[in-house]
């Protein structure tokens, strides 16, 4: 198969999501998953777990992640406003904005990174791993801005996520409101300006990394490198929508050439030791 071919078959089942989702297809929603599978919806939240044993539903299949469906897709209105879509090896990262409507007066826009893994099951592409990164905090504020239909949706989504998830999992849920936050866009805004002087000298990224840094990925599909692999990046690296959801920052971005040149565009990963708050991975996401 092609570089092309691959490219638009791993995105032509990401793109198989959205479709459903619009139509409300249950069944096609959980068939582009593989047997097992993991959804982190938002980063920073317990992840929905397939195809081990589970005691909702009695078997090892997707019980998980059918309640998710019906738990957050099945009572929405969700259509998918893109930005950029990134095949990068054997992941799809898409710079989106989600637009979600909770009921008739209630709607709500979440800035979004979704990052996709694929693995091939049987002979077919299936969605190994789905990992949403947006802020919980900023989308609650938005959907209690409505006055009494906020108290309505508020109350619906509460009492579903209790059925569906349980006492815990909605606890699980709301803790996604704690993640590296703040402290990690400062640490990545110094880590943009070491970029753009290329500067990564110990005293400089001394305070940025933690001990157990394993290094940077440019592109993500490749094996992690020491920080001088950046140097040879010529331009301007320039952060867009940045967001801060579990130990992760994840920030759009564009490298503008010094001189001259086409610019590059792709999604940045900035994954954090929560204990010591220093970058401890970063993946440039990239068209491989």
């Amino acid at each position: 198969m092609s570089a092309q071919s691959a490219r638009e078959a791993h995105l032509a089942t990401v793109l198989k999501s959205p479709a459903a989702v619009a139509a409300h297809d249950k069944a096609a929603w959980l068939d582009i998953f593989g047997r097992f599978n993991i959804v982190e919806d938002p980063v920073g939240s317990p992840p929905h777990v397939s195809g081990v044993f589970d005691a909702g539903s009695g078997v090892c299949g997707k019980g998980p992640l059918a309640r998710f469906y019906d738990c957050f897709i099945a009572p929405s209105r969700i259509v998918f406003h893109v930005d950029q879509d990134i095949v990068c090896g054997s992941s799809v990262v898409r710079d989106l904005n989600m637009e979600v409507g909770l009921s008739d007066k209630v709607t709500i826009r979440v800035p979004m990174h979704a990052h996709y893994e694929l693995m091939e099951e049987a002979g077919e592409l299936k969605v190994l791993h789905l990992a949403a990164h947006w802020e919980l905090a900023p989308m609650l504020r938005q959907q209690m801005s409505f006055g009494l239909a906020s108290l309505s949706c508020g109350l619906a989504l509460g009492g579903r996520m209790v059925r569906q998830l349980g006492l815990l999992g909605t606890l699980g849920f709301m803790s996604a409101a704690f993640n590296i936050g703040q402290a990690g866009k400062l640490c990545v805004a110094r880590f943009v300006e070491a970029f753009n002087q290329k500067d990564f000298s110990a005293a400089r990224m001394g305070g940025l990394l933690s001990s157990d840094f394993v290094g940077v990925a440019w592109p993500a599909n490749q094996p992690p490198a020491a920080l001088d692999r950046l140097a040879s990046l010529p331009g301007q690296l320039q952060l867009g929508k940045t967001l801060a959801s579990g130990n992760y920052i994840t920030a759009s971005f564009v490298l503008k050439p010094d001189a001259g040149g086409q610019a590059l565009s792709g999604v940045a990963f900035f994954e954090f030791n929560m204990h010591e708050k220093k970058l401890q991975r970063i993946r440039f996401f990239v068209e491989s």
